[in-house]
């Protein structure tokens, strides 16, 4: 008995429709080589459920959504509304000194930022002023005197 033919994998004999194929594209090369191996020797639906629940397991991860933080304050009379998103902090207000004091005190409590020029508004930002910086890093906060 030839044991490589017991090995071979007919893959001429393999048909996968356009739906599954689709799958099969975003897999990683070596679950393709395993999606194929499980096709020819348990079954073609049983090798996509099997690489299907591999993509939910993957994709389910919350550690690689990124965290966004909105948080509305009262500056004075004015309203600032604040949005972190992927260490990026949008300020959006009515009043240009109200935003002004919001990073003088992120400032002196240690923050380091770096604007972001030519950013756009978008729907969500309601107010007047949008600014936007990069949250570089956290250090000791700086005194006043």
């Amino acid at each position: 008995m030839d044991l490589t033919k017991l090995y071979y994998m007919e893959i001429d004999k393999l048909h996968i429709n356009e739906g599954d194929f689709d799958l099969f594209v975003e897999l990683e090369p070596r679950q393709k080589l395993e999606f194929l191996w499980d096709a020819q020797y348990v079954g073609l639906e049983a090798s996509i459920l099997k690489q299907l629940e591999k993509l939910d397991e993957k994709k389910l991860s919350f550690e690689s959504i990124p965290k966004t933080v909105v948080t509305d304050f009262e500056v004075g009379h004015t309203r600032l509304c604040v949005t972190v998103y992927n260490d990026i902090m949008y300020l959006n207000s009515n009043s240009l000194k109200a935003i002004r004091q919001f990073i003088s005190k992120l400032w002196l409590d240690g923050h380091v930022l770096w604007q972001v020029k030519n950013t756009k508004k978008t729907i969500y930002d309601i107010y007047k002023y949008l600014k936007v910086y990069k949250v570089i890093g956290k250090g000791s906060p700086f005194s006043e005197n």
